[in-house]
């Protein structure tokens, strides 16, 4: 009967605020306009710090913020409006639908219409963190679609591994559309345009060295296109269609986005963990509690494969990953922790995968906050011996904000990595470290330069150890 009564009230309290969010003839704050760069004393900022005080949620905005010593974007406001939202939610469930006041929900209601454009991305957390650098700040080109874009440049040379030593070019431009389908339900396509091989073509290694750039060719692609739903309060995702499983597991605040953080691709996910092209395939997350997160997801494992359909073998050459994530936080300092296994049913292609055999895979990874500036990082995996020509991997570093004082948000990121390979195709572990500065030129500009040592190449001692230097640029929009 209680629970009975707990699930009413709760749905009550989301109905209201459906039927307040279903259109602007009930705003009551038309002040409530948010600038593209917000400062702290914005009226509707004002307001949800009010509402954060109220109900007691923390974590709406930065201490720097808060203190008028920094800015945030718009997409910021939104993620604010969407924690008040669900902790004020929580409060209905535990306390019923007197503890919260209606005009609260009037003014979340209005601040929801101003924020509709950026709204649409809130609910899906793992599109957004690795899609953040290439640019969240959505253009509302009708209600119902946004758009975002970014380009990514990487000039690099290597010395060391003579005669094939050169300096070259890569570039990645995005066009990301967010459709919103239903309440809860968006589709996103992801238009791509990639140029250069990089010098990973002239040095080849288990770990690479430049992940911008991979294997591509100069091609223009839909990247990704795929539907998401979300159920229970946002509790239950579920995401279909041309996906990048890379997306949403192993990822890193520190260490896996090669556009604006590490670039060799040893350092964006483990090198162990099989994932395959973008393809076919599907994802669910379950929110099991507020720190603990299941994933489980499956793609075609052929995605890529020379004179095939994408789906032609999905179930046969399947690949599926699944992963637990739990979030520790300590006063202000956040730490994620995770644990996976994966299953390979791919074919061998005769370079990672030496034998077409079902293979499993597993590993842990995990970045903690150490103080408001220091977040350090480490992975490890291992897969199936006889099978792959990598086996084990791991990784560890960090990054520090705001090394150079009056450059508050450059950072700094360092890190060291090890592959062990197979017997039969190595004598030796790759070692790789990577260090880089981030300057922030704008809220929209950054540059990178990138310094990397590789180390015995491939797992072969003969190898020339490789000195790579580059500089990187980002632009969001």
């Amino acid at each position: 009967m209680f629970k009975a009564k707990k699930m009413t009230v709760a749905g009550m309290f989301l109905l209201g605020n459906l039927f307040l969010t279903s259109g602007a003839a009930f705003a009551l704050h038309p002040e409530l306009v948010v600038p593209e760069q917000v400062e702290c004393k914005v009226k509707a900022c004002q307001e949800i710090m009010r509402l954060g005080n109220k109900y007691q949620v923390e974590g709406l905005f930065s201490k720097e913020f808060q203190e008028g010593k920094a800015h945030c974007s718009r997409m910021d406001v939104a993620l604010a409006v969407h924690l008040l939202t669900e902790k004020m939610a929580e409060k209905v469930v535990k306390e019923g639908n007197q503890a919260v006041a209606k005009e609260d929900l009037v003014l979340l209601s209005d601040l929801k219409e101003e924020l509709r454009a950026e709204m649409l991305l809130v609910g899906t957390r793992t599109f957004q963190s690795r899609h953040e650098d290439l640019g969240t700040r959505f253009t509302a080109l009708t209600k119902n679609i946004s758009l975002s874009g970014g380009m990514v440049g990487v000039l690099q040379g290597t010395s060391g591994n003579k005669p094939k030593d050169s300096t070259d070019v890569v570039g990645r431009a995005d066009l990301v559309f967010n459709f919103k389908v239903g309440d809860n339900t968006i589709a996103v396509i992801d238009v791509e345009a990639t140029g250069g091989d990089g010098v990973d073509a002239k040095v080849p290694s288990f770990s690479g060295l430049n992940g911008v750039a991979g294997s591509t060719g100069d091609r223009v692609r839909f990247r990704e296109a795929w539907v998401e739903h979300s159920a229970l309060n946002d509790r239950l995702l579920f995401t279909a269609g041309k996906v990048d499983l890379s997306n949403y597991f192993d990822s890193n605040a520190v260490a896996g986005d090669e556009n604006s953080q590490f670039l060799s691709g040893a350092f964006v996910h483990s090198v162990v963990l099989p994932f395959p092209a973008n393809g076919p395939g599907a994802r669910i997350q379950a929110k099991l509690a507020e720190p603990l997160v299941f994933g489980i997801g499956y793609g075609s494992g052929d995605a890529d494969s020379a004179g095939s359909s994408d789906s032609a073998d999905i179930f046969n050459h399947g690949v599926a990953i699944a992963e637990l994530d739990y979030k520790h936080k300590a006063g202000e300092l956040e730490g994620n922790y995770r644990i996976y296994g994966a299953y390979d049913g791919a074919p061998a292609d005769g370079a990672g995968k030496l034998v077409a055999k079902n293979a499993y895979s597993l590993g842990v990874s995990f970045d903690q906050q150490v103080t408001d500036k220091l977040t350090l990082f480490a992975r490890y995996g291992q897969r199936d011996k006889g099978v792959y020509a990598a086996t084990c991997a791991w990784s560890a570093g960090g990054q520090y904000q705001g090394l150079i004082a009056d450059r508050k948000d450059d950072v700094v990121g360092f890190a060291y990595g090890q592959v062990k390979a197979a017997g039969t195709v190595a004598d030796a572990q790759e070692k790789v470290a990577e260090v880089y500065y981030k300057y922030k030129v704008s809220d929209q500009i950054e540059i990178s330069p990138v310094a990397q040592y590789l180390v015995d190449p491939a797992g072969l001692s003969g190898n020339d150890n490789v000195l790579a230097l580059a500089l990187r640029a980002k632009i969001s929009f």
